[in-house]
């Protein structure tokens, strides 16, 4: 039987190899080691969280915590992926070297940073959106610092699981399909009048008193 890596332990190996690489690439080895997760938080493709960690057995070391929500790891490209990694590196970057702003608030330092690293901050995800706010995303540029190093990172360094479950706007368009799926349409010889419903129902048009005919 061929031997199963922990998924575990290669998920996070992978998890942490992709930090220490765009570390060393794009931001030239100043971040310290943070905490990395996976988190569902509502709405958000990650997020970073400044010193939420503390060790311990020393009681006084902290650190900080960057996390992915796995809920959209299954359906984004792995370029999408890695490219929010790098969005909250930014953030750890800007908690140590520079002046973050209050608290969920992408101010013009951070957006300078991303400009410098490949990362378009904007309001949209696509260029001419607003570069600064509290919601804020980012787009690809390409040729760009970023898209550079990420097609030059080494492919084990990819997150080998992916999570099954879709975000909530996918769930609900799946849902409203399965329910489409499972419905037909009847109309009324008569006066043409439409309804939906389960398949082999026995429908009457109110209005004709006509038996609906189920269509093909």
């Amino acid at each position: 039987m061929a031997k199963v890596t922990a998924p575990t332990a290669a998920q996070f190996s992978a998890y942490q190899a992709m930090y220490d690489y765009f570390n060393r690439v794009l931001f030239g080895g100043e971040l310290r080691p943070v905490i990395l997760n996976f988190s569902r938080a509502a709405h958000s493709y990650g997020f970073f969280a400044p010193e939420r960690w503390e060790a311990s057995a020393k009681g006084t070391e902290r650190t900080h915590e960057i996390s992915l929500n796995p809920a959209h790891l299954a359906t984004r490209p792995a370029r999408e992926v890695a490219s929010t990694l790098v969005h909250e590196m930014a953030h750890a970057w800007q908690h140590e070297y520079g002046t973050p702003s209050a608290r969920g608030y992408h101010n013009k330092e951070w957006a300078q940073k991303m400009d410098e690293i490949g990362l378009g901050p904007s309001a949209t995800g696509a260029p001419g959106g607003a570069r600064v706010g509290f919601k804020m995303t980012h787009y690809i540029i390409e040729g760009g610092p970023f898209a550079e190093a990420f097609a030059a990172m080494p492919e084990k360094h990819l997150l080998p699981w992916s999570s099954w479950e879709p975000d909530p706007a996918a769930r609900r368009k799946l849902r409203k399909l399965a329910l489409a799926k499972n419905k037909v349409k009847y109309t009324c010889p008569v006066c043409f009048a439409n309804a939906w419903g389960k398949p082999e129902l026995h429908l009457v048009c109110g209005d004709d008193d006509e038996r609906m005919i189920e269509a093909s």
